[in-house]
């Protein structure tokens, strides 16, 4: 099979061994065929919304012969969820679309034990909608791949109801807590990025001061 990229790689440690996972968005079915070859995973279920993805998707479990461990699907999100499954995964999404995704068929998430996330985009969104469906993260790890910075996160479902900051919903948990080095390179050069947009603006620009709140806001979590 094709050699994982370091972000799936990362993404497969946060797989509880022994899970049965749900791959929203699977298009190549790369992570769960990793995930049973190495027999990491009870089983999985794979699912595309699009004809062409969910053809190499199908194609990739045949190849591995791996469909009596992969079952798939032509569908939208967790709207047909195998009622095997105890772990949601979504991967390499915007928290906006996994926001979507979760809330949309909420009523499937019953039987869901963990959902695993790398989103590269409001992070906030996802924190928020997690916490509304009854889950507190419990592992966290940013990487950067391709150029995009991904916050991989392990969601588990919880009868209390976590109590986050605002910065930690807007930065994570995890990297407010215990930033690691790739977090801090990244919010090094946000950081410059920013100052640099500040300077062009004119004094009197609305934007100076939201640019202000920010960057004084990465400059407290960097230090």
């Amino acid at each position: 099979m094709k050699r994982l990229s370091n972000r799936l790689l990362k993404l497969a440690e946060f797989i509880v061994p022994g899970s049965f996972i749900a791959d929203i968005g699977s298009d190549h079915c790369l992570l769960p065929i990793f995930l049973c070859e190495q027999n990491l995973i009870e089983g999985a279920f794979a699912v595309d919304n699009k004809e062409g993805p969910y053809s190499r998707m199908v194609k990739a479990i045949k190849d591995a012969g791996l469909e009596d461990k992969i079952s798939y699907s032509l569908s939208s999100g967790i709207e047909k969820l195998d009622p095997r499954c105890d772990t949601v995964v979504l991967a390499g999404m915007g928290g906006r679309l996994i926001s979507e995704i979760l809330t949309s068929h909420k009523e499937r998430l019953e039987n869901i034990q963990y959902i695993v996330i790398d989103a590269h985009t409001d992070l906030d969104i996802v924190y928020e909608t997690l916490i509304s469906l009854g889950y507190e993260i419990e592992k966290g790890y940013f990487l950067i791949d391709k150029g995009k910075p991904y916050d991989i996160m392990r969601w588990k479902k919880s009868e209390k109801e976590p109590n986050y900051s605002p910065l930690e919903k807007k930065y994570g948990y995890f990297n407010v807590k215990h930033p690691n080095e790739a977090w801090k390179q990244y919010y090094e050069k946000q950081l410059q990025i920013l100052e640099k947009i500040r300077n062009s603006l004119s004094p009197d620009s609305p934007k100076v001061g939201e640019l202000g709140a920010e960057i004084s806001e990465i400059k407290t979590l960097l230090k």
